[in-house]
C-alpha cells in the first residue's frame, strides 16, 4: 500500500508534487507566527495590549488575504500568485526576524497575514484541479497530510531552535516559505500546471445546463453551510484555549499532557487521514460530514463525565476523528459546488471563514469559561454542535448531490 501511495504521488505533475512541498512548508511557517506575542513580549517588552493588536492585525489580515487570495485565482495565474504569497511572507518574516520599529510592525504583520491568507484558497485550487474525478478524495488526504507533517516539522523546529532566541525561530520559517515560493516558481512555465476549473466528481453533470447563479454570496445552501462552518470552528478552537486551561485547573494536569495530547493529534492525522479518505470515498461527502459533526458534538462534553488523562485523551481522539472526516468532506463539497460557477470567490469565502475562527472562537470559549465555568462550556459546545448537525444534515448533499451517502 505504502510503494502503491509513493508510486502514486511520483505519478503526479511536478507542479502538484512542488504545491504539495509548499504546503508542508507554509503550514510549518504560519505554525510557528504563533510564537510572534512571545518574540513581541520577549524582543520589544511591549504591554499585553500591543501585542493583541499585533495579533488582531494579523489575523484580520490572514481573512482578508483568503477572500481576496481566492477572488484573484479566477483573474491571474495562480502558480505565479501562490509563488509570490510565499515570497512576501517568507520576506517580510526574515525581516521581522531583524527587529524593525515596533512602528513598522502594525505594517508588516497584517501584510504578512494577507499573504498567508492568500496563499491557502489559491494553492488549494491547484491542487485539487489537478485531479481527475477519481483522485480527488485522495489527492485532498494527502493535502492534509502534508498540512500536518508541516505542524509536525513546525514543533520539532520550535523546540530545537527556542532556545537560540525567536528572532532565529522567525528566520528560519521566513526562509522555508521562500524556498517554497522558489520551488513553485521553477514551474511556472511548466504548460501542465495550467489546469481549467473543472469539478472534482461528476457533480459538473448535475449542474450542467442549470442556471445556477455564479456569485456564491446569492447561494443559500453555501451560505448556510457557511453558517454551520463557523459554529463547528468555534467548537475545534476551544482545543487551543479553554481545553488546556480546564486540563490545568479542573483537572489538574500538567502542562507536558497539552503537548502529549497535541502530538497525539497530529500523530493520529497523518497515520489515520489515507485510510479515512478511502472510507469517505465509500460512503460518500454527506454520511462523512454527518459522522465527523457528531463526533465533534459529543467530543468535549465527554471531559465531564469524569477525570483524568484519559478523559482528555478520549476527548482528543474524537476531535482528530471529526477533523480526520470534515475537512476533506467540506473541501470535496465545495469544490462540487463551485463547479461552472466562481470557484475563486467560494473558496476565498471557504477559506476566510477557516481562518477567520480564530477572532472569535477562543474568545467566546474562555469567556464561557470563566463566567459560567468549563463543565458549562462543554455543554455549550453539545448544544452548537447539534446546530451544527441540523444546519449541515440536507444542505451538504445540496453542494455535493454525487456523493451524498449511499
Amino acid at each position: 500500500m505504502r510503494f502503491n501511495l509513493l508510486s502514486r504521488f511520483l505519478e503526479l505533475p511536478g507542479i502538484v508534487r512542488a504545491q504539495l512541498c509548499a504546503t508542508m512548508l507554509n503550514s510549518a511557517s504560519v505554525i510557528i507566527k504563533l510564537f510572534m506575542p512571545l518574540l513581541f513580549r520577549g524582543s520589544y517588552r511591549l504591554d499585553f495590549e500591543i501585542v493583541g493588536m499585533l495579533m488582531a492585525a494579523y489575523g484580520a489580515g490572514c481573512v482578508a488575504g483568503a477572500y481576496a487570495g481566492g477572488v484573484l485565482t479566477g483573474r491571474v495565474d495562480s502558480r505565479k500568485f501562490t509563488a509570490a504569497c510565499l515570497c512576501v511572507s517568507g520576506g517580510l518574516a526574515v525581516c521581522m526576524s531583524q527587529l524593525p520599529a515596533v512602528a513598522w510592525l502594525f505594517v508588516v504583520a497584517p501584510v504578512i497575514g494577507a499573504a498567508d491568507g492568500a496563499f491557502r484558497p489559491a494553492n488549494l485550487r491547484l491542487v485539487m484541479e489537478a485531479a481527475g474525478s477519481h483522485d480527488a478524495t485522495w489527492l485532498q488526504g494527502l493535502h492534509r497530510i502534508c498540512f500536518n507533517l508541516g505542524v509536525a516539522l513546525a514543533g520539532f523546529a520550535a523546540a530545537g531552535l527556542s532556545g537560540t532566541g525567536y528572532p532565529v525561530l522567525f528566520a528560519v520559517a521566513g526562509m522555508a516559505n521562500v524556498a517554497g515560493g522558489c520551488l513553485l516558481a521553477l514551474y511556472v512555465r511548466d504548460p501542465v500546471g495550467a489546469t481549467e476549473a473543472r469539478p472534482t466528481h461528476a457533480a459538473a453533470h448535475s449542474y450542467a445546463g442549470r442556471c445556477a447563479s455564479a456569485s456564491p454570496w446569492s447561494d443559500s445552501a453555501f451560505l448556510l453551510f457557511v453558517l454551520g462552518q463557523l459554529l463547528a470552528l468555534g467548537i475545534f478552537d476551544q482545543m487551543y484555549g479553554a481545553f488546556g486551561l480546564f486540563l490545568s485547573e479542573d483537572y489538574q494536569l500538567d502542562s507536558r499532557w497539552i503537548g502529549y495530547l497535541f502530538s497525539f493529534n497530529a500523530l493520529l492525522i497523518v497515520l489515520v487521514q489515507a485510510p479515512a479518505m478511502m472510507l469517505i470515498g465509500r460512503i460518500g461527502v454527506s454520511a462523512a460530514s454527518r459522522w465527523g459533526a457528531l463526533l465533534l458534538t459529543i467530543a468535549f462534553p465527554l471531559l465531564n463525565l469524569g477525570r483524568g488523562p484519559m478523559y482528555a485523551t478520549i476527548t482528543m481522539a474524537c476531535v482528530t476523528a471529526a477533523e480526520i472526516l470534515l475537512t476533506p468532506a467540506w473541501t470535496l463539497a465545495v469544490m462540487d459546488r463551485s463547479a461552472n460557477r466562481d470557484r475563486g470567490r467560494y473558496l476565498g469565502i471557504f477559506t476566510a471563514a477557516w481562518l477567520g475562527h480564530s477572532l472569535y472562537g477562543p474568545a467566546a470559549g474562555t469567556w464561557i469559561y470563566g463566567t459560567f465555568g468549563g463543565n458549562n462550556l462543554w455543554w455549550a459546545c453539545a448544544a452548537a454542535g447539534l446546530a451544527v448537525c441540523a444546519l449541515h444534515h440536507s444542505v451538504i448533499g445540496q453542494l455535493s448531490s454525487c456523493t451524498s451517502s449511499r
